[in-house]
C-alpha cells in the first residue's frame, strides 16, 4: 500500500529527509475538514506527516500493519482512521489501496458494531426503571424516605420472617402519623432493619413481634 500526504510539497519542503521537526500551519485552525475529523484521525494525520517527512514526496510505503506498528496502535484502529483521512482529502491512496482499506474495515466492523451494541444495551439497561413488587410499593408509598432499593432489600428480608406485610403496613402508618414537620422520620430501610415498629407497638394494636434471630413469635399486643 502507498499513502501520500496531499499537498506535501506546498506545506513541507526540506533539503534532507527525516528533519527534526515539521511545519504545522496556522491554516489548520480555519480548516473545517480538519476540525470535523475524529480525535484519533486528527492525531494519526500528524503522525503520518512525521512519517512522511522520511521521504522526498511525503509518501509512506508499507502495509497497514507497518503503519500501525509505527504509530503504536492496533490495525483495527488505524484502518477506519486512514479511510476517514482519505475521504476528507488529507491523504491519497491508490484505488486498489482504498478498496483494500474499505474491505479490511468491513471485516473488522462486525466486532466493533457488536461492542457498540453491547455498550448501548448496557446503557439502556442502566436507564431502565427498576420494577418492585406491588406489595413493597404499598409500603414505600406510606413512607418514601431514603434509598428505595435498600428499603426493598430490608423489606424482602423482614416480611414473612419477622413481620407480616399487613402488620408492617399497619405499624408504618401508625409511625408516619406521629411524625412532625421538624422530624420527618428515619429512612424506610432503617425503620425496617431496626424493627422500629416495636418502639410504638403499644400504639399499634395487633402487631405480632418476633425475635429477629429466631423469627419465633414473642407476644401479641391486642
Amino acid at each position: 500500500m502507498r499513502v501520500t500526504i496531499k499537498n506535501w510539497s506546498r506545506f513541507q519542503h526540506y533539503k534532507a529527509r527525516r528533519p527534526p521537526w515539521i511545519k504545522l500551519h496556522r491554516s489548520l485552525l480555519e480548516d473545517r475538514q480538519f476540525a470535523e475529523l475524529s480525535d484519533y484521525a486528527a492525531k494519526l494525520l500528524i503522525q503520518l506527516w512525521l512519517i512522511g517527512s522520511e521521504s522526498d514526496d511525503g509518501s509512506i510505503s508499507g502495509d497497514t500493519e507497518d503503519i500501525a506498528f509505527r504509530v503504536h496502535r492496533d490495525v483495527a484502529e488505524v484502518l477506519p482512521a486512514l479511510q476517514e483521512l482519505a475521504l476528507r482529502g488529507f491523504i491519497q491512496m491508490g484505488t486498489d489501496d482504498a478498496s483494500t482499506v474499505l474491505a479490511d474495515r468491513q471485516q473488522v466492523a462486525p466486532e466493533s458494531c457488536s461492542e457498540t451494541e453491547r455498550e448501548t444495551e448496557k446503557k439502556q439497561t442502566r436507564r431502565k426503571r427498576r420494577v418492585y413488587p406491588s406489595e413493597f410499593e404499598v409500603v414505600w408509598n406510606i413512607h418514601r424516605r431514603g434509598p428505595k432499593a435498600k428499603a426493598h432489600e430490608w423489606w424482602r428480608r423482614a416480611v414473612g420472617g419477622v413481620i407480616t406485610q399487613e402488620e408492617l403496613v399497619r405499624a408504618l402508618r401508625g409511625y408516619v402519623g406521629t411524625l412532625t414537620p421538624d422530624f420527618q422520620g428515619v429512612h424506610l430501610f432503617r425503620y425496617i432493619r431496626d424493627q422500629r415498629w416495636e418502639e410504638g407497638v403499644g400504639e399499634v394494636p395487633g402487631v405480632l413481634k418476633r425475635n429477629i434471630l429466631t423469627s419465633a413469635p414473642m407476644r401479641v399486643v391486642s
